[in-house]
């Protein structure tokens, strides 16, 4: 083949390919790479040495933490037979139709009447199987006169009983360590007396917002000035992954203050994230400030929309992210790069480097020359498949497209979708 031919003529060969071949943007990291550069590092060992702070929390506030040791059943389960329904316990072998009552048996009653021939009891819901007896028959389908019990079917050895055991053996693990701790688990560990509970502490956060136009949320801006909106969602963003906000400041383009706020945040600090001032412009000087703090350069640009800015890196094992400065792009950013870091540092099982699900497209959506993940709602559609819909923006600056935002249409570069095509979206953390 001749210099050039694989441009040229009818080859059939997409531009996106062509765009991924030749590395146009040879400067920037593929993102699922920069995803995995991210968190390197940060996952404890397979040896199980997570060398994670840990601290004992009450089950009334376990929901949302890392589960830092296991949790087993403390006995069997249930530790007797029991009742699953409302009915009579009696002896399956016992061909008598009518019976004599003997006693009954709630849950919790401590001590039980034996069965012996001829001879019922009535039980309970939950209540032990007592003595002899070997089935419940249902309530429903017996008939009571005095004393006498008779039945209208025939009863099978175990029916309607939850043998001793069948949940599990004493020592068996029920919730796995790594875990984040669920509605579910919380009665799953009381269950087991696991009160309170081992969890990993929050990893901390700093979180530094740059720019001489910012200013507070609260207040009313000029027209040449923005609410710093970035660090309260950035803040809600963190925490929601598992994070804990030690720092949150606003600094001007001013080196020496910049200098000065980002060596503080690293001082005190599992990740520092910086808003702005990591592109081109003349006052973007966080990169400058990164490196006279001997902040290790792991990577600077990536080939993504929007995000491509993104600066990373690492001191001291603490990392560093430095998002770009509009709304969109630093929302989209730590939701794609800075929760895994969160869950890292975390040793959450479920951890990973992007968790895409699949769903279906409600609406068109369209990437160019980068791999796009746009803001979406995700609602259950037919056949109980996600149904993404993609929120009308105008730019990485249309902070007004994450109004209803609950997860991030991803698209692979130079890619068109129709609507009820199958898409892949990031569920929101």
């Amino acid at each position: 083949m001749e210099p050039g031919r694989l441009l040229s003529g009818n080859g059939g060969l997409g531009w996106g390919f062509i765009r991924r071949f030749l590395n146009l943007d040879n400067s920037l990291i593929l993102w699922d790479e920069a995803v995995r550069q991210a968190v390197e590092g940060l996952r404890p060992s397979d040896s199980g040495d997570d060398n994670r702070d840990v601290e004992q929390v009450p089950l009334t506030k376990a929901v949302g933490r890392t589960l830092a040791q296991a949790v087993c059943l403390d006995r069997d389960e249930p530790p007797a037979a029991r009742s699953a329904m409302d009915g009579f316990a009696v002896r399956a072998e016992d061909a008598d139709e009518n019976r004599r009552l003997v006693g009954a048996v709630h849950a919790g009653t401590a001590s039980f009447p034996e069965v012996g021939l001829g001879e019922t009891s009535k039980i309970m819901t939950g209540g032990t199987v007592p003595p002899g007896a070997n089935a419940v028959i249902p309530v429903e389908r017996t008939s009571v006169e005095g004393n006498i019990v008779s039945f209208s079917i025939v009863p099978e050895v175990g029916a309607h009983i939850r043998n001793a055991g069948e949940m599990g053996k004493a020592g068996r693990e029920v919730l796995e360590k790594g875990i984040r701790i669920g509605l579910g688990d919380v009665g799953v560990a009381a269950g087991c007396g696991a009160d309170p509970l081992l969890v990993r502490t929050r990893p901390k956060v700093a979180i530094i917002s740059t720019g001489d136009e910012i200013v507070e949320w609260t207040k009313v801006p000029e027209d040449h000035q923005v609410r710093d909106s970035n660090r309260l969602v950035v803040a809600a963003q963190a925490e929601a992954a598992g994070a804990e906000i030690v720092m949150s400041e606003r600094i001007p383009d001013q080196v020496e203050a910049l200098q000065e706020g980002v060596d503080a945040a690293l001082r005190e600090a599992d990740l520092v994230v910086t808003l702005g001032g990591v592109s081109m412009g003349e006052k973007d000087h966080l990169p400058g400030v990164f490196e006279a703090l001997a902040v290790e350069k792991k990577f600077h640009g990536v080939h993504v929309q929007p995000g491509k800015p993104l600066w990373c890196g690492s001191r001291d094992g603490v990392r560093v992210l430095g998002l770009p400065g509009n709304p969109v792009s630093a929302f989209v950013v730590f939701e794609v790069f800075g929760v895994p870091i969160v869950e890292s540092l975390l040793g959450l099982k479920a951890s990973s480097s992007c968790r895409l699900e699949t769903g279906v497209l409600e609406g068109t959506a369209r990437s160019k020359g980068r791999p796009l993940f746009l803001p979406a709602s995700v609602a259950l559609g037919d056949q109980r498949m996600p149904l993404v819909s993609p929120c009308s923006w105008t730019g990485s600056g249309d902070w007004t497209a994450l109004a209803g935002a609950t997860a991030l249409l991803y698209l692979p570069e130079e890619t068109s979708v129709e609507s009820g095509s199958p898409v892949e979206f990031l569920r929101l953390a």
